[in-house]
């Protein structure tokens, strides 16, 4: 089986999609999948940010998957000026919407070059979900089964911001299009296939499913097992990613507030955060005399990550608090990073929903934000001597192994192509 996959982000972008496609695709591979994946240059990959490259991990990928990489126009003048000119897109929004569409219409140019009967099957994957009109385009000029693979939900996301209701009523037609027209929709947890579900009444659900993230054993490096504690020695919990949008370390930074005014936290906990924060938040932690308990880092390489993730007692993870669903619908990909290092997770997470779910199914613990009192009683425990236990579920942290998670596309896959067309 050959698929071409159509993925924007890969390493050595340092982005959560690349490195989640990276392992996605390994997974494919482990199974035997022949891939040819789609992909802009790094050099012309806009972000408001600066957006570092890993070497080091894209030296780690599989050298024999083709990469079509595109020179995106996204950094161009014409592209920009349009951007400064019409910034709520009330007239450029069919080139700009969604996000990162000006990066298709490139993609679509070299995709017309390709000999498309080599291939079996199409493979979308957002971020960003202007992937997915590329699917939709793929399988009109080619017939052949396609699979949409959301990690976020489109215009129900209830983080989404659209300058208008009319550009929003845009990429919910759009989005519409895609779910109706792909042969199979595959989102990242349950949650998120429900919450998907019941936004999109005349949409069934029915040809959709659940595709998990994915970890790499052999990406944590050589020692087999995770170093134990040393006596006399601070516990030590580790944070990796940036912080944005809700998603703040405003829980972590109260809950250490409230505790270290009852103990002594500094020589009993500390706590590295590896990736981007607002300085505001270093600064709280510094006037809150919190400098020797919460350290804050500059990013580091991804395999470097995972290697620090063995180094550390536990693994922290804060999550955004709910905003206007009933339950948490998006599971992060650094969860089952975590998971896939054998150390215990602490998850600060609404009680509801997919993270809370994942992290009690594989043996962690969960802290919910509605209830602050729980955090405050584990660093409370910590400081007092006390400590983790690493997660006895190996079946439940196996299910997200690469080669299982690969073993299930490529299975799905197979269904498909079994089908009439």
């Amino acid at each position: 089986m050959r698929v071409l996959s159509l993925l924007y982000c890969y390493p050595p972008l340092l982005v959560p999609a690349s490195i989640c496609y990276a392992k996605l695709m390994a997974g494919l591979r482990a199974a035997g999948v022949e891939i040819e994946i789609v992909t802009i240059d790094p050099e012309f990959f806009d972000s408001p940010a600066v957006i570092p490259h890993d070497e080091t991990l894209a030296a780690a990928l599989d050298h024999d998957i083709v990469n079509h990489v595109i020179k995106s126009p996204e950094l161009s003048f014409l592209v920009r000026t349009v951007k400064r000119l019409d910034p709520d897109r009330r007239w450029s929004y069919r080139w700009l919407e969604p996000r990162k569409r000006e990066w298709t219409f490139a993609a679509m140019r070299a995709l017309r070059k390709l000999d498309l009967s080599r291939f079996d099957l199409i493979l979308s994957c957002s971020q960003p979900h202007a992937n997915h009109l590329l699917g939709l385009e793929m399988q009109r000029r080619s017939g052949l089964p396609w699979v949409a693979y959301f990690s976020d939900p489109w215009t129900d996301s209830p983080y989404a911001r659209y300058p208008s209701e009319k550009i929003r009523q845009y990429n919910r037609a759009l989005e519409d299009s895609v779910l109706a027209a792909a042969d199979l929709v595959l989102f990242t947890c349950e949650e998120m296939r429900q919450f998907v579900v019941d936004s999109h009444p005349a949409w069934s659900g029915e040809k959709s499913g659940v595709l998990p993230h994915a970890f790499v054993p052999r990406w944590y490096g050589s020692d087999a097992m995770p170093r134990e504690r040393l006596a006399n020695t601070p516990f030590r919990l580790l944070h990796t990613g940036s912080f944005y949008g809700p998603r703040t370390p405003l829980p972590l930074i109260e809950s250490l507030e409230r505790v270290a005014a009852e103990v002594e936290l500094a020589g009993k906990i500390r706590i590295d955060s590896y990736g981007g924060m607002d300085p505001a938040y270093g600064q709280r932690i510094e006037r809150a005399g919190l400098a020797e308990v919460f350290a804050v880092h500059d990013f580091v390489p991804y395999l470097s990550s995972l290697s620090l993730m063995r180094d550390h007692d536990g693994l922290l993870l804060i999550d955004a608090p709910l905003k206007s669903t009933a339950e948490s619908i998006f599971l992060p990909s650094k969860l089952i990073d975590y998971l896939g290092s054998g150390r215990p997770v602490v998850a600060v997470t609404p009680a509801r929903g997919a993270t809370a779910r994942v992290v009690r199914e594989t043996g962690g613990i969960v802290c919910p934000l509605e209830e602050p009192q729980r955090l405050d009683g584990l660093l409370r425990e910590l400081a007092s001597g006390g400590g983790l236990q690493a997660s006895s579920q190996s079946a439940a942290v196996g299910s997200y192994d690469f080669r299982q998670v690969g073993d299930s596309l490529a299975r799905e896959m197979q269904g498909l192509l079994a089908q009439p067309h």
